[in-house]
This record gives C-alpha cells, structure tokens and sequence, in this order.
C-alpha cells in the first residue's frame, strides 16, 4: 500500500526575512543609534563643560586673592589703574589666560557735581528749583573733600577677565568682580581724625574717645587696620560681594 507524501510545510517563520524587513530594521537601528550617539556628546559636552568652570572658578578666586600679594610688592595702594595680564601654566592650566585692572576709584570733584545737578535741574524747560534737597546738596560741599579722600584711599574695584577654549575657535569668557576695602588708610587722613601714633593715641593730641578709629570704633585706635593674612600686608578689608558675568565668542 502507498503512502502519499506529506505536504512540505508553508509556515511564514521557516522562510526567513526578506530584504525589504532587514532594510526597516536597519532604519530603526540608525534612528536610535544617532540618537544614542547625540545624547551621549551631549552629556561628554556637558561634563566637560563643568570641569572647565569649575576649575576656571577657583582659578579665578586664586588670582584675585594673588593679586593682593602682588600689588603690595607693586608699591601698594596707588592713585593709579594696575593691569596685570598672564596664564595659569603654573597651576597645570596653561591654556587658561587671565586679564586683571585694579582701578582706581577716582571720585569727581564737588564743582563737577554742582554743574551736573544744575545740568539737570535745566533739562525740563529751565526752571531751576530751590528746595530743603538743594540746601543740603549745598552744605555736601563742606565734607565731599573728606569723603572724596576717604573713598579714594581706602576703595579699589577688581575686574578680571578669564578666558579660556572650548573646541574649535569658540572661546569661554568669566568676568569676576569685586571691591576691597582698606580701613587702616582711613588713620592717614587728618580730616577723619587721622595721623595716629604707633601708641594708638591721637597725634594731634587734642581728641580723645572719637570716631576717628577704622570701622567708627570709639577711641581712636589705629588697630583695626592690621593686616593679618600671611604673605603681605594687601587689602584687609571685608568684601561686599563678587559679580560674575559668561559669555562664548568666536
């Protein structure tokens, strides 16, 4: 007795993928791989990112306080501008440059204040006002010498420019500022009680219990202004607070 041969099995599964399905499926793989591939550079871009920053800040805290050691060697508080320019090959960062002002603070003269405020008094049609506001900008010119000196002797704003690459020719910059302050110049100046003795005592041998110390202290003392950081005797004062300023440019 014959037996018929079965039938050979149709099934779809045994038959493999045609070259249409491997073509999607390679699509579908070079979707997701691009995409793998972006968010990874952008994660390396950003790490590397931190890293510069991070190391740009405290590199940037290092010079400002560097620079106090290095203007006190200059010759000190001077009534002029200071630039200090460089890099931080000797920190391990020699691509990382620097640019420092010391500025000044020049205060203008009082004439100068009373042309401008006559200047805008004018502005709105040349009515000039006499108020209890002009009566005491009057009597500011009594103390704005004293003022004008103390701010002078004893205030220098900080600008540093730190610049460094990031890929290519883009360029990072950080603009750090900040103020120091010198109350021990202030026992310079005869007008705030000034020109002490190394005793602490008033040389002019007239005052005694004022204001005439750094800081408003009671007595007079000339204490208050010691430096007490080790490397020189550069600005001891408090600072306000540092301004920080980024910008990329090619």
């Amino acid at each position: 007795m014959k037996t018929r041969p079965r039938a050979r099995a149709t099934r779809r599964g045994s038959e493999g993928f045609t070259l249409l399905e491997v073509m999607i499926a390679v699509a579908i793989l070079s979707v997701s791989m691009t995409g793998l591939y972006t968010a990874q550079m952008a994660n390396m871009n950003a790490t590397a990112y931190a890293r510069d920053i991070t190391a740009v800040s405290f590199l940037a805290e290092y010079i400002i306080v560097d620079l106090e050691r290095r203007m006190a060697k200059d010759g000190g508080w001077v009534a002029q501008d200071k630039t200090y320019d460089g890099d931080f090959g000797e920190e391990g960062w020699p691509k990382i440059k620097y640019s420092c002002l010391i500025d000044f603070v020049e205060m203008p003269e009082y004439s100068q204040l009373r042309e401008a405020k006559e200047d805008a008094d004018t502005d709105g049609g040349g009515t000039q006002y006499q108020d209890a506001g002009d009566q005491m900008f009057s009597a500011l010119g009594v103390v704005w010498p004293m003022v004008k000196n103390a701010i002078e002797q004893s205030i220098r704003k900080v600008s540093c420019t730190i610049v460094w690459p990031r890929g290519g020719d883009t360029e990072e910059t950080l603009l750090i500022e900040t103020y120091w302050t010198e109350p021990a110049n202030l026992t310079k100046l005869p007008d705030l009680g000034g020109e002490f003795t190394e005793d602490g005592e008033d040389g002019g041998g007239g005052q005694s219990g004022g204001s005439g110390g750094p800081g408003g202290r009671p007595g007079g003392g000339a204490s208050g202004g010691t430096s007490t950081r080790p490397g020189g005797s550069g600005p001891t004062g408090a600072r306000p607070g540092i301004g920080i300023g980024m910008e990329s440019r090619k």
